[in-house]
């Protein structure tokens, strides 16, 4: 109550089909999810693969670009359903961080899980079958190993990052399709549960 007494903080209402941010957007507040579900859209570099992710689970939208070399987000975020946020600008975190310890601890653990998570993803064993190698691409590029996924990539883009055939890939996948993993259609594969899928090849 004495943050909300003395700090200014945004609730707002959005209805679905909003952007609430775009990739390389500047970030220049702390955005909240309290409710609803949001899909997540993220780019490749080169623009040549994209994947969308859905969650319904309360979420602050990249806290580690708050701060720091780059300040842009790295994603998109929509609503898929009419959402609640809490919106607060960087002026005022900057007073929380300074003036209240409980938040400035649970942001620092915040970064710091997020920092780790992705220290530990680049000294995961490169996997030697094809199946392992496919889910590693797919859940490391996930900002959430779980839920709804959509991958967008051409067979041949995803041979590439694979390291392996055209040939190989299609068979990999109408495998992974009639084990119930992915559901497939043109340059599109969509993954009903990342958790099944995880457990079912790792």
């Amino acid at each position: 109550m004495e943050i909300a007494e003395r700090i200014r903080l945004g609730f707002q209402r959005q209805r679905k089909g909003q952007v609430l941010v775009s990739q390389d957007d500047l970030c220049s507040s702390l955005l909240f999810i309290l409710d609803g579900e949001v899909r997540i859209n993220k780019k490749s570099d080169a623009h040549n693969y994209e994947l969308n992710e859905w969650t319904s689970q309360p979420l602050v939208l990249q806290p580690e670009s708050l701060f720091g070399l780059s300040t842009r987000y790295t994603r998109t975020f929509t609503t898929e359903t009419a959402v609640h946020i809490l919106k607060v600008n960087k002026d005022a975190v900057r007073d929380i961080l300074f003036y209240y310890p409980t938040f400035r601890i649970n942001f620092l653990n915040l970064l710091s899980m997020r920092v780790q998570l992705a220290n530990r993803q680049l000294w995961r064993p490169a996997a030697s079958d094809l199946p392992l190698r496919f889910v590693q691409f797919l859940s490391s590029r996930c900002l959430r190993p779980a839920g709804r996924k959509e991958l967008r990539i051409s067979m041949q883009t995803l041979a590439d990052e694979l390291l392996t055939t055209r040939l190989n890939v299609s068979q990999l996948l109408n495998s992974l399709a009639q084990e119930g993993l992915i559901e497939l259609k043109r340059e599109r594969i969509f993954v009903p549960s990342m958790e099944k899928l995880l457990m079912g090849k790792v």
